[in-house]
Formats: structure tokens, C-alpha cells, sequence
């Protein structure tokens, strides 16, 4: 598509990068000869037109949130909205700048007062939105921008909320990132400007110690221990750490905020330290402020494109003691496969959508269309005798009829009376990889693991589409155990997860029920 122009005026030029509902391009406005960046809203072709039309009004809503707060310097502006194709096309600012989880895994942590520094700028664009009546709800490292001459920008409203236009977001789903979720949203889904603070706080914890203050092996362990622990106590925090403590208190009304934040960020800045981090109250009873934003000054081009996110490589995923079925749970971790029913329902859907986005880019080089996937995923061959069904996260797996079906963290697990085998049904984000390079990728994470083995990976016919398969063994723990999974795109940026895992001594003899569940694997009905 490089070199097409829209609207008679922007020329794309380049990919830079991609976000949940698009790409995002560099683009040349050929009217007033300058780069812009321009981002490119897929829609799948066969997605349903009311789904459509709600994924459209959802990046016109993008829009009109960030047209309204660009006059702060910290937030990005857009500059117009283009439509072409039946869909629109966002034209903003184009600033040469980096992610901050790409400098943290570039560079290493950085240093508590030059974190202090971008937390006060990201916090007054946050302040700028709240007073606009806006919560940001997914400030993370991959939203905040650095650029070259200091300044520090929020990007990425696209899951922003207004007090005047929620309807599209207030469906039960709790949007964001697991470790950068505030607690309350997670049990009420209460949005207010003070969880926006926690999550920066998060985020401010991620940049001056290099990792999570939540970091958990599984999305399931970050939103527990954000729930239910205190953050891991940062090492390299230094005069920080208090500020970060009042950050991330778990009650939003004790939360550290406002001018007494901003004291404290400005007092580690300066060298002095904070000068008062004890938390303070901040007003989260009622609905979102309504006060304009104050008038600012205009500032230099420059932004971060919405929806731009760079990996980032966290090491040391935390080793928890794992029993015979935890090399099929590490597995199901690293490919984020959550198939969860965790009590509190908001957290259930939280997860669910972590897995299965509502509107996810279809695969540019696939053939067939996300439709056909689907159809294919649905016919199963028939089931062996004594065979049963087990349905989970919208996919269905066969297991003998004795064994029983669970709902953990990890995913569904289907268990034999002994626990001798067992089978993890789980939902994965392919991060558009095919399955053989995820799994390759997985491949070379678990080499230097103790007993670990690969036996075989390799790409593998399935009638839904792309596939790999997996076979290894693993000594974690001092615990034996045979393990080989399925992955099976579905043609939407995705992809099921199955994994047989046995002991070594019932591996051969259990060869045609290992077969057999494997091959059951569809989307369920």
C-alpha cells in the first residue's frame, strides 16, 4: 500500500508501527510538505456490519477525545480524520521518539530522577485530561513516549472514556494492560483519574527498576498479585520509592495525587527528595470533572503515533514451584493463554478480552478469510469411543470420559483421575508470528532450563489453517514429564493452544488418546 494517497493530499509511505485495531504509517502531506503519521484502521471483511460500524464510531470517538486535549504538549495532536474504503483514516503529528519499554530494554532502567522527570510531564497530560473529563485507562511503558530532546508524551487514547461519551465502553469489558490495571478496575471497573495514577505508577516503577512491580509468570498472576499483593519492593528506586508507594496504594481515595504528586516527583527532580509522599485523598465519588483544560501555549510538532508499541523483552520470569503439570502451565504463560473463570466477573471478562480481541487486524498474508478459519475449526472428526467434549473460551477439546475439566488461571485443564495426563486448553496472541516461529521462540526461552529436552517442532497440516506442533520433556522441579502441544491459527491474529502432558512411563501406551485429544481441537459452536 506504500505510495497510496488518500484524500488526494497524504501519501503513505511506511509502515512504524501497529496497534490493536490497525497499522500506524509515515505519511507525507503533500499540501503543506510535511510527515505526518497516519493510522490505518483494519476491518476484517467479513465482520459483521453492526461490529463495524462499532469499530468505527470507536476510532472516530480516538479522535475527537485527542483533537479536544491536543493543546497540551504532552498529548498527541491530530491534525484530521480521512475516510476511504468505508472506514477512516487518523492523520496526527509524527515525532522521532521511543517508547519507553523500548528504551528500558534497550538501555536498562533508568535513573530515579530522570523516571521522576517524565513522571511529572506524563502526570500533567494526564491532569490536562481529567480536567477535560477524560481517563486515559491504559497508561503503560508502550504509551509513553520519549523523545530526543527530553520531553516525555502520552500516547494512545484509543481506549480512553469520556463522562459524555461511554456508551461504547461500558459493556462489561475492562480494558488494559495486566500489571497497569488499578486494582478498583479490576473489582468494580470504577474508571476515575485516580486509577490513572496507579497505572503511571506502574509505569514509573517499570522504568527505574526495569521490570513490573507486579511481574508474575502468567496474565493471570500479574491481575491477582495486583489485586491482592503489595508491589515488589523496588531496589533502585532510591529517593522514588516513596512517591511509587503512594502511587500504587490500593485504596484510590489514600492514593498519592494531584499537587501533592507533583511536590513529590518535583522534590526527586531537584535532588531534595519528595518532599511529602504521604497519600493523599483525591475525589473519585462521583462523575469525571468538567472543567475545561486550561489554554496552553502551541508547542513544536512532534508525537508519538496512537497505537505505536514496540516489544519488550522482561527477563527472569519469575520460576514458581511448579508440580508435574508445570511445564504444560510455563508453556500456556509465556503464550498467554488465559482461558479463566477467577470469581470476580469483571476480571473474567477482563481476561477474555486480553485473549480475544473484539476487533482483531486479519492476517495480511492469510488466503482465506477469517470466516473460513472459523468454519474449519467447528467440524471435528467424530470422537473416539468413550470420548467426551469439554468447551472453553469459545474452543472445545475431546478427553475420556473419567477425566475431570477445571477452570485455572492458565486456561481449562482437563485431568485424568491419577493426573498421570492431563490436557491445557488456552487462547494465545500470535503477535503476527505464525505458529512454528512462536513456538520457536518459546523453543529458545526454555534451552537453558533445567531437564528441559525439544524432541520435535514442526509445521503440521490442520484443516483450520497454519499449525505447528510441539513435543518435549522437562525435568522441572525434579518431576518427569512428557508434554506435546498444538497451536492452530484461526486467522485472526490468534490462535488455540492445546497441550497433552504425561508422565514419561504412560507416554508410548497412551499414544492414541494423546492423538486423539489433540486432533479434537475446534472452536466451539
Amino acid at each position: 500500500m506504500a505510495s497510496h494517497v488518500l484524500a488526494d493530499r497524504y501519501r503513505l509511505l511506511e509502515p512504524i508501527g501497529h496497534g490493536g485495531m490497525g497499522t500506524v504509517w509515515r505519511a507525507e502531506d503533500e499540501l503543506l510538505h510535511r510527515h505526518v503519521a497516519i493510522k490505518e484502521v483494519r476491518v476484517a471483511p467479513d465482520l459483521d456490519p453492526d461490529k463495524r460500524d462499532e469499530l468505527i464510531a470507536r476510532t472516530m470517538r480516538e479522535a475527537r477525545i485527542c483533537a479536544g486535549l491536543s493543546t497540551h504538549p504532552g498529548i498527541v495532536t491530530i491534525h484530521d480524520v480521512v475516510r476511504e474504503g468505508g472506514r477512516p483514516w487518523i492523520v496526527m503529528e509524527l515525532v522521532s521518539g521511543r517508547g519507553l519499554d523500548q528504551v528500558v530494554a534497550e538501555e536498562g532502567p533508568l535513573s530515579p530522577r530522570r523516571t521522576a522527570e517524565i513522571g511529572r510531564q506524563i502526570f500533567a497530560a494526564l491532569d490536562s485530561a481529567h480536567r477535560a473529563g477524560v481517563v486515559h485507562r491504559d497508561v503503560k511503558p508502550a504509551n509513553v513516549m520519549l523523545l530526543p530532546d527530553g520531553r516525555a508524551m502520552l500516547s494512545d487514547f484509543g481506549i480512553a472514556v469520556s463522562d459524555s461519551e461511554d456508551k461504547l465502553t461500558l459493556t462489561g469489558r475492562l480494558p488494559g494492560s495486566p500489571g497497569y490495571v488499578a486494582p478498583e478496575r479490576l473489582r468494580h471497573n470504577m474508571m476515575s483519574p485516580a486509577a490513572d495514577v496507579w497505572s503511571l505508577g506502574a509505569t514509573l516503577y517499570f522504568a527505574v527498576e526495569g521490570r513490573s512491580a507486579f511481574e508474575r509468570p502468567t496474565n493471570a498472576g500479574r491481575l491477582t498479585a495486583a489485586l491482592e499483593s503489595p508491589p515488589d519492593p523496588p531496589r533502585r528506586a532510591g529517593p522514588l520509592r516513596p512517591v511509587l508507594n503512594g502511587m500504587l496504594q490500593p485504596d484510590p481515595e489514600h492514593r498519592l495525587g494531584g499537587d501533592a504528586l507533583d511536590s513529590a516527583l518535583a522534590g526527586v527532580v531537584s535532588g531534595a527528595g519528595p518532599e511529602d509522599a504521604t497519600p493523599t485523598q483525591l475525589d473519585v465519588s462521583g462523575a469525571l470533572p468538567q472543567a475545561p483544560a486550561p489554554d496552553r501555549a502551541p508547542r513544536p510538532l512532534g508525537s508519538a503515533p496512537l497505537g505505536h508499541s514496540t516489544p519488550m523483552s522482561v527477563a527472569g520470569l519469575a520460576p514458581a514451584r511448579l508440580d508435574r503439570r508445570g511445564w504444560t502451565r510455563v508453556l500456556a504463560s509465556l503464550l498467554l493463554g488465559l482461558i479463566t473463570l477467577i470469581a470476580a466477573p469483571l476480571l473474567v471478562e477482563y481476561l477474555s478480552s486480553v485473549l480475544i480481541d473484539d476487533d482483531p487486524a486479519p492476517s495480511p498474508s492469510a488466503e482465506s478469510t477469517a470466516a473460513d478459519h472459523a468454519n474449519a475449526l467447528k467440524e471435528a472428526p467424530p470422537l473416539p469411543e468413550g470420548f467426551v467434549e469439554h468447551t472453553g473460551g469459545g474452543f472445545r477439546v475431546a478427553a475420556p470420559g473419567d477425566w475431570s475439566a477445571a477452570q485455572e488461571a492458565d486456561g481449562l485443564r482437563i485431568s485424568a483421575p491419577d493426573s498421570s495426563q492431563d490436557l491445557l486448553l488456552s487462547r494465545v496472541d500470535l503477535a503476527g508470528a505464525t505458529p512454528v516461529e512462536h513456538l520457536r521462540s518459546l523453543e529458545a526461552e526454555y534451552a537453558a532450563k533445567p531437564g528441559f529436552r525439544s524432541i520435535t517442532l514442526e509445521e503440521v497440516d490442520h484443516p483450520a489453517g497454519e499449525a505447528a506442533r510441539w513435543t518435549f520433556e522437562s525435568a522441572e522441579s525434579g518431576v518427569p514429564r512428557m508434554c506435546s502441544g498444538l497451536l492452530v491459527a484461526d486467522g485472526q491474529g490468534g490462535a488455540a493452544m492445546v497441550v497433552y502432558s504425561a508422565d514419561p512411563d504412560r507416554w508410548e501406551q497412551e499414544a492414541q488418546t494423546r492423538q486423539a485429544a489433540l486432533d479434537s481441537l475446534r472452536r466451539a459452536a
